[in-house]
C-alpha cells in the first residue's frame, strides 16, 4: 500500500501512481485475453465459457468496480468540484467510455453465461467484442495517464489532493479487509500467467 507523501504534488502523484499501477495490471490482463482468444480460435470448435467468465469477473470486479469506482467516486468528484464537470469535457468523455466498456462486457458476460454451445456467430461475436473492448480500454488508459491525470494534478489544490489520497487509502483498506482486492489481483495474475503471450 502506498503511504501518504509529504504534501501537495508528491501526495497526488502517489495517488495517481496507484491508479496507473492498476492500469498496468489491466493492460497485462488484456494481453492475456487477446492471447486466449487467438488460441481459442485456432481450429478448436469447443467453447470455454468458464475461462471467459474468469476474464469477465476480473474486468467487472477489478477494472470496473475497483478501479473505475475510485475514479468515479473520488477523483472525478474532486475534479467536478474544481471546474471540470462530469457533463462536459474530459471527465464526461471518460465516463462515456466507462459506459461503453460496460456495454461490451455485458456482451461477454452473456456469452459466458449462455447454456448452449457457442455457434460460429457466437465465436465471431466473442472475438470482435474482445478486440473492440481491448482497443477501447487501451485508448482510454492512455488518455487518463497522459491527459486526465496531469490535468487534475495541475488544477486541484494541494489540500484536495491530500484528501483524495486519504480517500483512496480508505477505499484500499476496505477492499483489503474484505479480501476482495487480494482475490481480484490473484485472479488477474492467474489469467496473465495462464495466457500471456
Amino acid at each position: 500500500m502506498l503511504q501518504l507523501g509529504s504534501v501537495g504534488k508528491e501526495t497526488y502523484v502517489e495517488a495517481t501512481d496507484m491508479l496507473m499501477s492498476e492500469h498496468r495490471l489491466i493492460e497485462r490482463a488484456l494481453d492475456a485475453m487477446g492471447a486466449w482468444i487467438t488460441t481459442l480460435g485456432a481450429g478448436s470448435e469447443s467453447d470455454d465459457k468458464a475461462e471467459l467468465a474468469r476474464f469477465v469477473s476480473f474486468i467487472q470486479g477489478f477494472a470496473d468496480a475497483y478501479h473505475h469506482g475510485k475514479e468515479e467516486d473520488i477523483l472525478f468528484v474532486a475534479m467536478g468540484e474544481h471546474g471540470m464537470p462530469r457533463h462536459a469535457g474530459p471527465v464526461a468523455v471518460m465516463l462515456h467510455e466507462h459506459d461503453l466498456g460496460r456495454s461490451l462486457v455485458r456482451v461477454l458476460d452473456g456469452l459466458a453465461r449462455q447454456s448452449a454451445t457457442w455457434t460460429k456467430e457466437d465465436r465471431d461475436t466473442l472475438g470482435r467484442t474482445v478486440h473492440e473492448f481491448s482497443g477501447l480500454l487501451r485508448q482510454h488508459i492512455r488518455k487518463e495517464d497522459q491527459v486526465l491525470y496531469p490535468m487534475a494534478d495541475a488544477r486541484l489544490p494541494a489540500s484536495v489532493k491530500e484528501e483524495m489520497f486519504r480517500q483512496f487509502q480508505a477505499f484500499e483498506e476496505q477492499q483489503t479487509r474484505s479480501g476482495e482486492q487480494q482475490r481480484l489481483r490473484a485472479l488477474g495474475n492467474a489469467l496473465i500467467e495462464a495466457h500471456a503471450p
